[in-house]
Protein backbone atom coordinates (compact mmCIF):
# COMPACT_ATOMS: atom_id res chain seq x y z
CA UNK A 1 0.00 0.00 0.00
CA UNK A 2 1.41 3.62 -0.62
CA UNK A 3 1.14 7.34 0.34
CA UNK A 4 -1.74 7.96 -1.96
CA UNK A 5 -3.97 5.03 -0.72
CA UNK A 6 -3.12 5.63 2.59
CA UNK A 7 -4.05 9.69 3.05
CA UNK A 8 -5.79 10.44 -0.55
CA UNK A 9 -3.22 13.06 -1.84
CA UNK A 10 -1.10 13.19 -4.27
CA UNK A 11 2.30 14.87 -4.49
CA UNK A 12 0.35 17.79 -6.15
CA UNK A 13 -2.10 17.43 -3.29
CA UNK A 14 0.40 17.18 -0.45
CA UNK A 15 0.16 19.63 2.11
CA UNK A 16 3.42 21.05 4.26
CA UNK A 17 4.50 19.32 6.90
CA UNK A 18 5.52 21.21 10.33
CA UNK A 19 8.61 19.32 11.69
CA UNK A 20 8.21 20.56 15.57
CA UNK A 21 10.86 19.14 16.61
CA UNK A 22 13.69 21.25 14.33
CA UNK A 23 16.10 23.47 15.50
CA UNK A 24 14.96 26.38 16.27
CA UNK A 25 16.14 29.95 16.69
CA UNK A 26 13.95 31.38 19.43
CA UNK A 27 13.51 29.75 22.59
CA UNK A 28 11.13 26.63 23.41
CA UNK A 29 8.90 25.49 25.68
CA UNK A 30 7.98 21.85 27.55
CA UNK A 31 4.88 22.41 28.97
CA UNK A 32 2.34 19.76 31.01
CA UNK A 33 -1.22 21.07 31.22
CA UNK A 34 -4.17 19.83 33.51
CA UNK A 35 -7.09 19.69 30.62
CA UNK A 36 -8.06 23.33 32.21
CA UNK A 37 -4.84 24.74 30.66
CA UNK A 38 -3.69 25.32 33.96
CA UNK A 39 0.41 25.10 33.96
CA UNK A 40 1.60 21.80 36.36
CA UNK A 41 5.33 22.66 35.30
CA UNK A 42 7.32 24.32 32.81
CA UNK A 43 10.92 24.22 31.23
CA UNK A 44 12.30 26.58 28.72
CA UNK A 45 14.41 25.58 26.52
CA UNK A 46 17.33 27.54 25.00
CA UNK A 47 17.87 28.24 20.99
CA UNK A 48 19.03 25.43 19.09
CA UNK A 49 18.04 22.68 21.55
CA UNK A 50 17.72 19.13 20.78
CA UNK A 51 13.93 19.27 20.97
CA UNK A 52 13.55 15.59 20.01
CA UNK A 53 15.63 14.27 22.95
CA UNK A 54 14.13 16.56 25.46
CA UNK A 55 10.68 15.65 24.87
CA UNK A 56 11.71 12.28 25.22
CA UNK A 57 13.24 12.69 28.41
CA UNK A 58 9.98 14.43 29.65
CA UNK A 59 7.69 11.70 28.41
CA UNK A 60 10.40 9.14 30.23
CA UNK A 61 9.87 11.01 33.39
CA UNK A 62 6.66 11.16 33.49
CA UNK A 63 6.32 7.45 32.56
CA UNK A 64 8.41 6.63 35.33
CA UNK A 65 5.95 8.80 37.87
CA UNK A 66 3.16 6.48 36.51
CA UNK A 67 1.95 7.92 33.60
CA UNK A 68 0.64 6.17 30.55
CA UNK A 69 1.06 8.30 27.26
CA UNK A 70 -1.89 7.51 25.23
CA UNK A 71 -0.07 8.06 22.20
CA UNK A 72 3.31 9.23 20.95
CA UNK A 73 4.57 12.95 20.99
CA UNK A 74 4.69 12.58 16.92
CA UNK A 75 3.03 16.29 16.42
CA UNK A 76 4.97 17.57 19.41
CA UNK A 77 2.37 16.93 22.43
CA UNK A 78 0.86 13.85 24.37
CA UNK A 79 -1.78 12.99 26.21
CA UNK A 80 -0.62 11.30 29.42
CA UNK A 81 -3.24 9.47 31.86
CA UNK A 82 -2.63 8.06 35.55
CA UNK A 83 -5.57 6.64 37.23
CA UNK A 84 -8.26 8.62 35.43
CA UNK A 85 -6.60 11.63 35.39
CA UNK A 86 -5.55 13.30 32.50
CA UNK A 87 -2.23 15.54 31.21
CA UNK A 88 -1.60 17.55 28.27
CA UNK A 89 2.34 17.00 27.56
CA UNK A 90 3.11 19.56 24.84
CA UNK A 91 6.58 21.25 22.99
CA UNK A 92 5.42 24.96 22.10
CA UNK A 93 7.05 28.27 20.88
CA UNK A 94 4.78 30.19 22.87
CA UNK A 95 5.45 31.02 25.94
CA UNK A 96 2.52 29.75 28.69
CA UNK A 97 2.90 32.56 30.78
CA UNK A 98 1.99 34.95 28.22
CA UNK A 99 -1.32 35.81 29.01
CA UNK A 100 -1.89 38.40 25.82
CA UNK A 101 -5.30 37.02 23.52
CA UNK A 102 -3.63 34.27 21.47
CA UNK A 103 -6.03 35.21 18.54
CA UNK A 104 -6.00 38.17 15.63
CA UNK A 105 -9.49 40.61 16.36
CA UNK A 106 -10.50 42.93 13.64
CA UNK A 107 -12.73 44.26 16.43
CA UNK A 108 -10.16 45.76 18.56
Amino acid sequence: MDAVSITGETSAMARYHHNVYARANTPRYVVLFDLQWKIIECQCLEPGADLGSIMTAALQRLTEEGWQPESTPRFGFAFLNRGGIRRLLILTERDPHDVRPQAFSPFK
